[in-house]
């Protein structure tokens, strides 16, 4: 059954829709033989079609990029919106937030929930900030943005880069291929959403933690936007969203708050436990008192308020294989796995793919799952549509996709790692999707 065919039941159900995102496979991606545990993209209910939706919302079309959600689960909402506010809470996942919110019925976002709608998508492959985040700020999937993973290989460069601090790898200062010559607004070959959005008559304007503000990263995502303000902590961000708000009600405007605390707090202490659950808390109250309980009337008419993540995170440590366990597997590679600690891309030497398949599926196939890199293009795993000119290239030839929470790594750590994504399980892709009028 095609997503967009789904029957309205499914699609205004939470528990309905939550399972046939898990159980769901497109004829191209069953090829692919994955566990029936993984849960793929939903091309039509994911993260890439949230856009198109905010767009349509709006009043306004994304040409060439993936469509709006199925209409039944925004279009009684949109009647008459002219301002949407969109909070993207980095690693929010589906599981932990419901939880969170079943169990705090009194919460804003709760409430929120009750008077609009709480749904699930699927994130994209991989589930990594780096293509997530690129996808919800463009309509496109990794393979056609060009971002495929957090660690890649630019070949035009000759270099592994770390594309959040957009540095090569072991460099810790941020954006030093700006000075090598990557031009951020240049390096995805798809518009980005307020680009789209700008000659439609919708104005985009953002606020980003302080620190992000004007990295390399995030001018890829801010092409076309109108103002990037910043702000320190989730409260400064609600009184400064309501400050812009207040201050560009007259336009039809798409108004973004993009937080990165809880995926930190995920990556230091783990996903939904209490330090997790403290970060939401805190800005579920902030979003309350700050925001909300300051609009007026006139600012409340005509808004709507949404609420997604990027990707969500694994509940346990990472339980770590080492690649210096397999120097067999090493000496056949051209270069150390890119891509992510959950799902690593693999540079075979030349006459030697075969070889590097063959040890993956004899010796880590109880901990990952390895794809032919042109398998996961040709079926649609990282996005359909027209692929970037160098998303076969960032790919490698073999893809190692975690099973479970094991995670591939370089190097011993002191700690396990926390807060782990970029993979398939039902944690790390299925997000929230939060939307509510506030008139």
């Amino acid at each position: 059954m095609q997503s967009g065919c789904l029957p309205e039941h499914l699609l205004r159900s939470p528990e309905l829709l939550e399972r046939y995102l898990i159980e769901q496979r497109s004829p191209a991606l069953a090829t692919l033989g994955l566990p029936d545990d993984f849960v793929v993209p939903c091309h039509g209910v994911s993260i890439a079609n949230l856009p198109a939706t905010l767009a349509e919302i709006l009043g306004a079309k994304l040409t060439g990029a993936a469509g709006p959600l199925p209409d039944a689960m925004w279009m009684g909402l949109a009647d008459g919106v002219q301002r949407v506010v969109w909070l993207i809470l980095d690693a929010a996942g589906w599981l932990d937030l419901c939880a969170l919110l079943q169990e705090e019925p009194e919460l804003s976002l709760a409430r929120l929930a009750r008077d609009g709608r709480c749904l699930p998508i699927t994130s994209v492959f991989p589930s990594t900030t780096s293509s997530a985040l690129t996808t919800l700020w463009t309509g496109y999937g990794p393979a056609q943005h060009g971002l495929v993973g957090h660690i890649l290989y630019l070949r035009e460069f000759g270099t592994v880069v770390d594309m959040l601090i957009f540095s090569p790898m072991g460099v810790r200062q941020r954006d030093e291929m700006i000075g090598r010559g990557l031009v951020p607004e240049e390096f995805a070959p798809v518009p980005g959403l307020a680009e789209a959005l700008v000659g439609q008559g919708v104005t985009t304007r953002t606020l980003i933690n302080l620190d992000l503000a004007m990295t390399g990263f995030s001018r890829i995502s801010y092409r076309g936007v109108a103002e990037v303000g910043r702000f320190v902590t989730a409260a400064d961000m609600c009184v400064r969203l309501r400050h812009m708000l207040s201050a560009h009600s007259n336009e039809r405007l798409l108004l973004v708050g993009y937080m990165h605390e809880v995926d930190n707090i995920g990556h230091v202490d783990g996903p939904g436990g209490d330090a997790w659950r403290a970060g939401v808390r805190s800005l579920a109250f902030s979003l309350e008192r700050e925001f909300l309980n300051g609009l007026t009337p006139e600012e409340r008419r005509g808004t709507m308020l949404v609420l997604t993540s990027d990707h969500g995170q694994l509940p346990q440590p990472g339980a770590s294989i080492y690649t210096t366990d397999h120097q067999e597997l090493r000496s056949h590679l051209l270069l150390p796995a890119t891509g992510g600690m959950r799902a690593a891309y693999l540079y075979a030497r030349q006459g030697y793919v075969d070889a590097v398949e063959a040890y993956a599926r004899e010796h880590l196939a109880e901990q990952f799952v390895p794809i032919r890199a042109g398998a996961a293009l040709e079926t649609g795993l990282l996005g359909s549509g027209r692929l970037a000119p160098e998303a076969a290239s960032r790919l490698g030839d073999v893809l190692l996709i975690a099973r479970d929470h094991y995670v591939l790594d370089h190097r011993k750590r002191e700690h396990p790692p926390m807060g782990m994504h970029g993979g398939l399980t039902r944690w790390e892709m299925l997000s929230p999707l939060l939307m509510a009028r506030l008139d």
